[in-house]
């Protein structure tokens, strides 16, 4: 069995391959490693053979990994700095992408073998460009929805922090659903916008891959998404694993 992990700066995902399927996928908070009650549930993952990790938050990776150790996890990499992913970036300065994004890239070119735009609907809103070559050319970073509904609360007077959910319709009929509304369908356009434009410029064939948290909710309302993977991530972590 292989462990495939994304540390996000919200949420550490899991995916248990075994004979090459997702068998299973969980997530824990990405905070809970700072205080040490995440552990104990990788102890509830029996036959670890070799876990893989792709970690946007650099204090939770060496926890995470003593975690596994301990967990009786016989190998275990880091993207990055065990392996490394084949696409030739061409990144201004290569360092400061995000390995996620890189792996997201690769999954996508891997599974459609065309150039692909891949969104993914984390803490932050990525939306990056590969080409059918294989090289990862860059991309759009944009806050995430919890990070503006966080926003909204904390800097005005009256708005009040709503739990996000789909609102009813498109026009809000109170404030919560009006707060809603405007991040749902603001999001929605914000990608079917930001898409069209990347295609026009750079990948007009490319297939549009919708990932993350919250993708499968954005990809209802976003006529720009081809296809929908919410792990898909996890899947390029198995891939690199080979």
């Amino acid at each position: 069995m292989i462990l495939a992990i994304d540390i996000g700066n919200t949420t550490t995902n899991f995916g248990l391959f075994r004979g090459g399927r997702l068998a299973r996928a969980f997530a824990l908070p990405t905070k809970a490693w700072r205080a040490g009650g995440a552990a104990p549930q990788l102890r509830r993952v029996r036959g670890i053979d070799d876990a893989i990790i792709c970690s946007v938050v650099p204090w939770a990776t060496p926890r995470v990994s003593r975690a596994l150790r301990a967990a009786g996890c016989r190998r275990v990499r880091v993207v990055g700095r065990h392996i490394r992913v084949p696409l030739k970036n061409r990144y201004h300065y290569p360092r400061q992408v995000g390995q996620d994004r890189l792996v997201g890239a690769y999954a996508a070119w891997k599974a459609y073998k065309r150039s692909c735009i891949v969104a993914d609907f984390g803490t932050a809103i990525t939306i990056d460009v590969v080409t059918k070559t294989g090289a990862y050319l860059g991309g759009i970073i944009a806050p995430g929805l919890e990070i503006s509904l966080e926003a909204l609360a904390t800097r005005t007077a009256l708005l009040p922090k709503v739990q996000f959910r789909e609102p009813p319709e498109l026009l809000g009929r109170d404030t919560a659903n009006s707060i809603r509304s405007g991040l749902l369908h603001g999001c929605a356009a914000l990608t079917d916008g930001l898409v069209g434009r990347l295609k026009a410029a750079y990948a007009p064939q490319a297939v549009v891959v919708a990932t993350g948290g919250a993708s499968a909710l954005i990809a209802k309302h976003a006529r720009s998404i081809d296809r929908l993977r919410p792990h898909l991530v996890l899947e390029g972590l198995y891939m690199l694993s080979q």
